[in-house]
């Protein structure tokens, strides 16, 4: 599923949608279940703001979407509170 460009905008609802619970799933996402995420409203909660929220944990999110060996980084860094170490951010 890799975007265009680094515009979240490319990635349809129900595509980033399915990322969001993968992240849950992999435990990556430790504040959201995949209920909420289904719940969740993607016009109302823009997705650059979803962005923002994972690069105050560290985590760059276009290169989470893009980069499978980013994502594996990310998924055996990540600490209990879904925040990636600093000493482990790339």
């Amino acid at each position: 599923m890799a975007l265009l460009n680094e515009k979240l905008k490319m990635i349809t609802c129900s595509d980033f949608r399915i990322f969001l619970k993968k992240m849950i799933k992999d435990k990556i996402e430790k504040e959201w279940t995949e209920n909420f995420v289904e719940n969740l409203n993607l016009v109302m909660v823009s997705r650059n703001t979803i962005k923002r929220r994972y690069e105050d944990k560290g985590i760059d999110l276009i290169k989470l979407i893009n980069d499978v060996s980013y994502y594996r980084h990310v998924k055996k860094k990540v600490n209990s509170r879904g925040n990636l170490e600093f000493q482990d951010q790339q």
